[in-house]
């Protein structure tokens, strides 16, 4: 993966990262620089949609394909020719022994028609993981780490509550009391550039680094629950975890809410606070 200079022919270098992109195989800058991009140009944004169109009636086409008539036959014939010692009493005297053969080449072949389309859900699963965790290690990128927004001595509780603002403000006990050994630095509502998406911020500050606390909504979208990416659940609370843009990131789900926690702590330590946290933030979040 790499990042890329998008100084000239903006359209056509978007257009080369339009399949990355679905993958998400972007880095965050890249990808920040796309959305942008995307949110000004129809063009762009219709070829995404197209390209996106191709994926999805590929994959249909895929999970829909169904085994070529006669192919117990053929199975049971290419093991005849294969294994000839085997095939001179069942000819007549025990039929069914042959067809036992033929059913066991067709599981054969079903498993692993199954097993392929197990790795593409995987695949699938696993890529709409990274796109989601990437918005809080966007944020965190952007604003604790190249944007410093936040100051060496901590704001006055009061000072943070304000800029929470009255919804969210409530937020704030709750990460202080659970993230023990660290200090809440800055909490504001921010957003990315290029982005209309808002993001509500916790910014603290222990074991010799910087950590995030990032809340934005779904609008719609959700982590898979049918792929195998949970990392630890605690509380009733799945967490989902990856290494993006040099960060390690745990992300976890409420009715409305993303929810992030960001740090280059290690992605055991980064899992092991999300776990702690995230009960109590879903339990505020959802109003009990």
């Amino acid at each position: 993966m790499k990042v890329l200079n998008f100084d000239a022919k903006p359209c056509e270098r978007v257009r080369e990262q339009l399949d990355a992109y679905l993958s998400s195989e972007l880095m965050v800058e890249t990808t920040a620089t796309v959305l942008k991009h995307l949110e000004g140009c129809p063009d762009c944004s219709r070829e995404l949609e197209s390209r996106q169109r191709l994926r999805d009636a590929l994959r249909r086409a895929v999970d829909q394909e169904l085994p070529p008539e006669h192919l117990g036959e053929t199975i049971h014939r290419r093991l005849q020719q294969t294994r000839p010692r085997f095939t001179w009493p069942f000819r007549g005297s025990s039929p069914s022994r042959s067809w036992m053969l033929a059913l066991a080449g067709l599981a054969a072949v079903v498993l692993v028609g199954v097993t392929f389309q197990h790795g593409v859900a995987l695949r699938r699963g696993r890529q709409l993981v990274a796109s989601v965790l990437t918005l809080g290690v966007s944020d965190h990128l952007n604003c604790a780490i190249r944007g410093h927004h936040y100051p060496d001595v901590a704001r006055p509780a009061s000072e943070l509550r304000a800029q929470l603002g009255p919804e969210y403000a409530p937020l704030l006990p709750v990460v202080e009391q659970k993230l023990p050994g660290f200090e809440v630095l800055e909490a504001h509502i921010c957003t990315v550039p290029g982005s209309p998406r808002k993001y509500v911020h916790f910014i603290a500050r222990g074991r010799g680094t910087i950590l995030s606390v990032i809340l934005t909504r779904r609008e719609g979208e959700a982590l898979p629950s049918d792929v195998r990416l949970v990392a630890e659940t605690t509380g009733g609370v799945s967490l989902y975890e990856n290494h993006l843009g040099g960060m390690d990131v745990a992300g976890f789900e409420t009715n409305d809410y993303f929810g992030f926690v960001v740090s280059d702590l290690g992605q055991d330590s980064v899992v092991q606070l999300a776990a702690v946290l995230a009960p109590s933030l879903r339990t505020q979040l959802d109003g009990g």
